[in-house]
């Protein structure tokens, strides 16, 4: 019993210290109707960016890195999500296709002795092609937060499906999309 008990505590500490290595970004549009898109669209996210990091954590000593696989389908998800509350149809026999690409993506959290901080970054390109015709822009985000100790991963996750909505949320608001669609 009494070498039973240490190895149940170690078995436990370990479980509760090992936090897996990649991030669950999962954002969903949860605006209602803002706009109205009365086009029929086929969509598709690509994922651009240079490297597949997520999240970045700086400490004194190291820098760790996570990854978010299956982002394009998360953020596809929720901006077709988006596009059918505000009315469009998303079909993939659709003449006018929704191109976006992820050119970033990204929360950077900075540790320190007692505090910590976190600098998100989303940034996507959006093509809307026609027949004869084609829409294109930009659109960012970013958001900070800062806490006590060391980072809550929860929290960052959190912060990024934020942002990631708020930019979606943006673009299918945009009076500028909405009055291409419309011509």
């Amino acid at each position: 019993m009494k070498k039973i008990l240490p190895l149940c505590l170690l078995a436990a500490l370990s479980a509760c210290s090992n936090q897996p290595n990649q991030l669950i970004l999962n954002p969903v549009y949860q605006g209602g109707k803002i706009s109205t898109i009365n086009s029929n669209v086929s969509t598709s996210v690509i994922d651009l960016r240079g490297d597949n990091v997520t999240l970045k954590i700086i400490g004194s000593d190291k820098v760790k890195t996570l990854a978010s696989p299956g982002i394009a389908d998360s953020v596809k998800s929720a901006l077709d999500s988006a596009l059918s509350r505000n009315g469009a149809n998303i079909s993939n026999l659709a003449t006018t296709r929704f191109e976006l690409d992820i050119h970033k993506l990204q929360a950077t959290v900075t540790e320190k002795m007692m505090t910590h901080s976190s600098a998100a970054n989303v940034e996507f390109g959006l093509r809307v092609i026609k027949s004869t015709s084609n829409f294109t822009k930009i659109y960012r985000g970013n958001a900070n937060l800062e806490g006590p100790l060391s980072h809550d991963r929860a929290k960052i996750e959190g912060q990024l499906n934020k942002l990631t909505e708020q930019v979606i949320t943006r673009i299918v608001s945009d009076p500028e999309l909405i009055a291409y669609l419309e011509g």
